[in-house]
This record gives C-alpha cells, sequence and structure tokens, in this order.
C-alpha cells in the first residue's frame, strides 16, 4: 500500500468563501479557492509546524495580510 503524506495549507474565510495564501513574483497573496486551478497554485507543505511559521512571517511582517484571521487546514479540504 502506498504512503501518502497530508499537506496544509494557510486559509481563511471571508464572507463564505475559502481563501487561500499564493505565491507569485517573490510576495504573498490572498486568492479565493472557487476553482481547482487556484487551489493546485497554493503554498501547501507536508509539515504543519512549517506552515506556522509560514503563518507567524505573515502575520509579523506581511501589512496586507498580517490582520487576516488565518488557520492551518488539511490542503484535502480544499480537492475536490
Amino acid at each position: 500500500m502506498k504512503k501518502t503524506t497530508m499537506s496544509y495549507v494557510i486559509a481563511c474565510w471571508k464572507k463564505g468563501i475559502p481563501h487561500g495564501i499564493q505565491v507569485n513574483n517573490q510576495q504573498f497573496k490572498l486568492v479565493p479557492l472557487d476553482s481547482q486551478t487556484n487551489v493546485s497554485r497554493l503554498l501547501n507543505n507536508p509539515h504543519r509546524t512549517q506552515m506556522q511559521k509560514f503563518l507567524n512571517w505573515i502575520k509579523k511582517n506581511d501589512k496586507e495580510l498580517q490582520n487576516e484571521e488565518f488557520s492551518i487546514q488539511d490542503y484535502g479540504r480544499f480537492r475536490k
């Protein structure tokens, strides 16, 4: 049996629509998860602690995103 690894993403909800973090041109960008294309381009990592480090960095250093109510979620939650 093939061993699978769970990946994690940073997500939030705005007006009931899930949003996630993508990395574009060396910056973080918040995108709605309304298409499989957006979901497949999410910043994801198989280590939850590493995603927590990214989230801590964003909250400390990114003026546009630091006030969002992010949480670390299973990547599979948003894949269809």
